[in-house]
């Protein structure tokens, strides 16, 4: 027999096991922030990524530059929430974690192109490592993946690959800065969905969560007593 109390506590567990940190969470954003890193001062890795960029605008030509990422990524969002399949939080908490997320981003990686100071490859400053427009979309690639599944999130995976494929052909970026963007995107990530327990219990929402599944979790059972004809309605709640 169904019953919404244990259903209520078995959704909450589902939830819980998902927000646990994993090593892969943690691994695969790390490998790519520590080789970015390592490319801006390997000798060997250096050259690397001056061919690719040398092959970028080989490729490029004289046509323009197309600075059109953060249009892109916010066209790409706009359309996945009209058009994607139903997400596993709540738009609140989506919320949040969208905030932590560019909190994170803004609050870590100014302070990191001062400390590395890359320049561009375009010689137009020396903020070039890490690629922020990169960080920005595998952001909303991975938090895509997570909500709505790997469909939709491989689909913003390539399209997010793309962004940084674009900041290597407009010369604003070397492949080193657009590896680490990406790896400090999908960690920013993770490490908002790892603290949103945390902010929940902050602003009070267990609480109201709590409460509103105390009100669903009411069970009505009708009685009738045949020796004195009598008719009862029992009722159970978890408080």
């Amino acid at each position: 027999m169904w019953h919404p109390v244990v259903r209520a506590q078995t959704d909450t567990v589902e939830v819980e096991r998902e927000r646990l940190v994993r090593p892969q969470q943690i691994i695969v954003p790390a490998a790519m922030i520590t080789m970015g890193a390592v490319a801006v001062g390997n000798h060997r890795l250096c050259e690397m990524k001056y061919d690719v960029r040398d092959a970028m605008q080989r490729g490029r030509g004289s046509h323009r530059k197309a600075n059109v990422e953060t249009w892109l990524t916010l066209s790409a969002q706009v359309g996945v929430i009209a058009l994607g399949p139903r997400c596993k939080h709540s738009f609140v908490d989506r919320l949040m974690v969208k905030a932590t997320s560019y909190a994170l981003l803004y609050t870590t990686m100014p302070v990191v192109r001062r400390c590395v100071r890359e320049p561009r490859p375009d010689g137009h400053s020396n903020h070039s490592f890490p690629s922020f427009k990169t960080a920005n979309a595998f952001m909303v690639a991975e938090q895509t993946r997570i909500e709505r599944g790997w469909a939709w999130g491989m689909g913003m995976y390539t399209f997010a690959t793309g962004i940084g494929v674009l900041q290597m052909y407009n010369d604003r970026c070397y492949v080193n800065d657009v590896v680490a963007g990406a790896g400090m995107g999908i960690l920013a990530t993770h490490a908002a969905y790892w603290l949103l327990p945390a902010e929940r219990r902050w602003f009070g929402l267990d609480k109201r969560k709590r409460k509103a599944g105390s009100e669903a979790a009411i069970v009505l059972l009708p009685t009738y007593e045949p020796v004195s004809r009598t008719v009862g309605l029992a009722f159970t709640a978890q408080l």
